[in-house]
């Protein structure tokens, strides 16, 4: 299954990604590219940038 995880190099992201990793999903992360991973190749990333803010 193909999923989406944003959020996925912070402490439960990184957890979940592994988790799904490991029963063979296609990860796919949305981060801001502050914080590094370890996934290598194993994940597809999308850079995210922007501020969201609440009216």
């Amino acid at each position: 299954m193909k999923i989406l995880v944003l959020g996925g190099t912070a402490f439960f992201g990184r957890r979940l990604v592994r988790l799904l990793l490991g029963d063979g999903h296609d990860v796919t992360i949305a981060t801001r590219g502050q914080t590094p991973d370890d996934f290598g190749d194993a994940v597809t990333r999308i850079k995210v940038t922007g501020r969201i803010r609440m009216p």
